[in-house]
């Protein structure tokens, strides 16, 4: 058997298999299932989102202090401490968003706002709900612009 005939056959045979995989096989076309968390608690705090990857190393949070949540006739207040672990100096934007009992998002937004944070240092991001009826937040962290 010389080489061109050699190259020939193993080409139909490539051919003749793909051919049979593509009729005999039917691509999974379901949903993928979802996934549990890797990052378990406390390493892994759900109403703590950081954006930016690079960022998630370098910074450590500390339990939030919310106030005046069981009061019905006073917004939700939330502190979060965060501290700088590098000795690098960032500059964050951050947000919280509140959520009313059935986990609604509550309008309006808060927009971005900017911190510095220095190396080592220990900031209080704060942020005041702007109606009665929020229960419950989410922080979110990212560069700043």
């Amino acid at each position: 058997m010389n080489l061109k005939t050699a190259y020939i056959c193993v080409l139909s045979t490539a051919i003749a298999f793909t051919v049979a995989l593509s009729f005999g096989c039917e691509a999974d076309r379901s949903p993928a299932p979802g996934m549990g968390d890797p990052y378990p608690a406390p390493m892994n705090d759900p109403q703590i989102t950081v954006i930016a990857p690079e960022l998630r190393n370098w910074l450590a949070f500390h339990p939030a202090v919310i106030t005046d949540r069981a009061d019905p006739e006073r917004p939700m207040q939330v502190e979060v401490p965060v501290r700088n672990t590098s000795e690098e100096t960032y500059l964050i934007d951050y947000r919280f968003l509140f959520y009313d009992l059935d986990g609604r998002q509550l309008e309006p937004a808060m927009g971005w706002r900017m911190q510095e944070l220095y190396g080592k240092q220990l900031v209080r991001l704060k942020a005041g709900a702007l109606h009665n009826d929020a229960v419950d937040y989410r922080l979110e962290i990212k560069w700043a612009k």
